[in-house]
């Protein structure tokens, strides 16, 4: 059954944390859901089309010195129709690098987590904040990044739609900043590192598997001069991934100490009706589920271009479309091909 639809990494674990949690009781469970901050919509702050910027690259950036430079009119985009399946739950996990007293910012971290509890299969698919995407209300083509800092949740949601046909049924924001003891809480994660990743992280890390306490691990999701953006995001996937099979076999009591480093550090506009619906969805179903990662775009569904000052990846948006219907999403098989009609 759908949430409703006025309803990262790490944001994406505390899902799992509340699985557990209902099973101690509703009381229990409401008490922990009063520690998640939420949007009030009605104080929500835009910025106006007339007001939108675009954050453009300096011309010595290295990605910007090799790109074709390509005027906005040039680019043509093609209608894409929505992808359903009602079994499906879409939440979008979002992260900023927000310093204290700061406004909202452009997304650091788009991460789609898609959930059929029917399945038992969870999607985390990482969207480039980079794209080039086109976005609604009156505001020019942008990053796809733009979104949240222009409209928060409702353009960030309303932007996925228009680009890629997906319906999002609730959002999470995390702060980074207590990243690290919500990892310390888990007892660290255990990570595959390449020799480049522990060339740069030191403090005796080696290629291979290894164990990263919470300050280790943000260094390592935080990654960006060895690589580049689309590394990066798999390097986030791979700590929700760890996180995922340490929560999977937490005692309760465990969850409860998880519950209480992570929730003050989120923001949804989830109600709790809407997060206990999912809950006991999930509850039956949580620790066989199976959980798979992506990215958006894939390989050979973009072109990479300088446009407005900025270095964005162009998608291919019916390749994009045809990836999440037939194999990124976790939709029903026999809805793979109906979903779209």
């Amino acid at each position: 059954m759908k949430l409703p639809k006025k309803t990262m990494w790490i944001a994406g674990s505390i899902l799992l944390v509340l699985l557990l949690l209902v099973g101690s009781g509703g009381l229990i469970a409401k008490h922990y859901l009063n520690k998640i901050n939420r949007v009030d919509e009605s104080t929500l702050s835009t910025v106006a089309p007339k007001d939108e910027d675009f954050e453009v690259d300096p011309p010595t950036a290295p990605e910007a010195s090799s790109q074709i430079v390509l005027d906005p009119e040039a680019v043509e985009w093609e209608e894409i129709e929505q992808i359903e399946d009602d079994a499906l739950v879409n939440l979008m996990l979002v992260g900023q690098d927000r310093r204290e007293g700061e406004g909202r910012q452009r997304s650091d971290t788009m991460i789609l987590c898609s959930i059929n509890p029917d399945t038992k299969q969870v999607s985390l698919i990482s969207f480039m904040r980079d794209l080039y995407v086109r976005i609604p209300g009156g505001y020019s083509d942008n990053r796809l990044n733009a979104a949240y800092a222009f409209g928060g949740f409702p353009l960030l949601d309303d932007t996925i739609y228009e680009n890629f046909g997906i319906t999002i049924d609730g959002n999470i924001e995390v702060d980074f900043e207590r990243f690290e003891k919500v990892i310390d809480v888990l007892g660290g994660v255990d990570i595959v590192l390449t020799a480049a990743e522990a060339e740069h992280l030191g403090r005796g890390t080696f290629a291979g598997m290894n164990h990263l306490d919470g300050k280790m691990a943000l260094e390592y999701a935080r990654i960006r001069k060895i690589d580049s953006d689309f590394q990066r995001t798999e390097r986030q996937r791979n700590i929700l991934e760890a996180a995922f099979r340490k929560i999977k076999h937490l005692s309760l009591s465990e969850m409860k100490d998880l519950a209480n480093a992570i929730l003050p550090s989120l923001t949804t506009d989830l109600t709790d009706a809407q997060i206990f619906s999912l809950l006991f969805q999930m509850f039956p179903v949580f620790r066989s589920m199976e959980l798979s990662s992506y990215r958006i775009p894939a390989d050979q569904t973009y072109y990479s271009a300088m446009i407005r000052g900025m270095y964005v990846l162009v998608p291919d948006l019916p390749k994009i479309r045809s990836l999440l219907q037939e194999e990124y999403l976790p939709l029903h098989a026999f809805g793979r091909k109906e979903a779209l009609h």
